[in-house]
């Protein structure tokens, strides 16, 4: 058993090689988000009573053929419990026959028979225990007159994988500003897929969206058109060459051309790997941030677990500070304050912080408005140090 675990999940259903996969990717991507192994616990069904009830748990079903609720006792307590259930099948088609009919109210995942496709499935349980943020922004960068249908296709390939994906000719509305919304979105992104063709970096608006992602730590997953170069400027950047054997019709004019769907999958998974990259680097650029300026101010800052900073004050009472990535909400403000105050954190208020480059001004006036009303109060990096000056006397 993993000692001093922080989360738990458990293992259900006929599983056999696809937990191992599944456990090892999930492993991946803790090394990604700079977590060690030993923070998730993995248990067998048949050691699911020696769970410990103090931690966060989800269960991972397994489907398969005459799966029934009398083989697998431990659906029972797991449910009487409100554990997150994941139930995995070979078809969406193939519910009712290979998932327990307890289960058959939840929505399924579909991984095929000896698929090796489990990124999915490893985003969704660190999702469940907030390690992942559940909204899954994306980025596609391109330039109309040369990739236009590849662009269209790959939106809708990452929009079926559950992504909310940004792209020009589709997510900005009438008589918006353009630019303004384009950076707002490009901040609350984790992963830009850029679409390098020969004229890309001739473009103004594509070369400053570029330096933006950089700037402000989001993955970038860079497609290289067949024959185009690296690009040094870009730090962030993972590079995938395309070639003409990847398209499906290469034969056609650039604007029109389109991946193999087997490639556009291909490039569906390198984004997933991505997410937890993206939103461990800039969390440390927040992290990193805070703690030096905590320190300068005579405080000593110390990072939870859970990835927040407790800071104890001169009154003896404790400040809580949570980094968010990408745009704060009201509902994700909310989430914060019950999950500090639930576990007697944050005696002198807690604060969730973030970068707010790129962000509209209009959301940050937004987000000045709600601090009147939520008990979490919304701190720009920005504004950070003065604040803490303020603490700190």
């Amino acid at each position: 058993m993993t000692q001093n675990a922080s989360y738990q999940i458990i293992f259900l259903g006929q599983n056999g090689a696809d937990s191992a996969v599944l456990q090892n990717l999930i492993n991946e991507r803790l090394s990604d988000l700079g977590l060690g192994n030993e923070t998730i616990r993995f248990l067998r069904e048949s050691h699911h009573d020696r769970r410990d009830p103090r931690l966060p748990t989800i269960a991972v079903f397994f489907g398969y053929k005459g799966a029934t609720d009398s083989d697998h006792p431990a659906i029972s307590s797991l449910l009487q419990d409100s554990l997150i259930i994941i139930t995995v099948v070979s078809d969406l088609t193939q519910v009712s026959s290979e998932i327990p009919s307890s289960l058959r109210h939840i929505n399924a995942v579909e991984v095929p028979p000896h698929s090796q496709s489990f990124d999915r499935l490893a985003s969704l349980a660190l999702e469940s225990f907030r390690l992942l943020r559940k909204e899954r922004r994306l980025f596609i960068s391109y330039k109309r007159d040369d990739s236009q249908s590849l662009a269209n296709q790959l939106y809708n390939a990452l929009d079926a994988r559950g992504f909310d994906v940004f792209i020009d000719t589709r997510s900005v509305p009438p008589a918006v500003d353009f630019q303004s919304e384009l950076w707002h979105r490009l901040s609350d992104s984790d992963v830009v897929v850029l679409i390098d063709t020969p004229d890309f970096r001739k473009s103004r608006w594509t070369t400053e969206e570029l330096a933006q992602a950089n700037a402000t730590n989001i993955q970038i997953l860079h497609l290289l058109w067949p024959g185009q170069p690296e690009d040094g400027e870009s730090s962030f950047s993972h590079f995938h060459m395309l070639v003409p054997e990847d398209f499906a019709n290469w034969s056609a004019p650039p604007k029109s051309r389109e991946l193999k769907p087997s490639v556009a999958d291909v490039i569906c998974g390198f984004a997933e790997k991505l997410r937890a990259r993206a939103i461990a680097a800039r969390h440390r650029y927040i992290v990193d941030s805070f703690c030096d300026a905590a320190r300068e101010h005579g405080l000593s800052p110390n990072v939870q677990p859970q990835r927040w900073i407790s800071v104890e004050l001169s009154s003896g009472k404790e400040l809580a500070v949570v980094p968010t990535i990408g745009v704060p909400t009201s509902d994700r403000i909310n989430y914060v304050f019950d999950a500090i105050s639930g576990n007697g954190g944050g005696t002198a208020g807690t604060w969730v912080l973030y970068d707010s480059r790129g962000m509209l001004a209009s959301w940050s006036k937004h987000l000045e408005w709600l601090d009147g009303y939520l008990p979490a109060r919304s701190i720009k990096m920005v504004s950070a140090y003065d604040a803490l000056a303020k603490e700190a006397k």
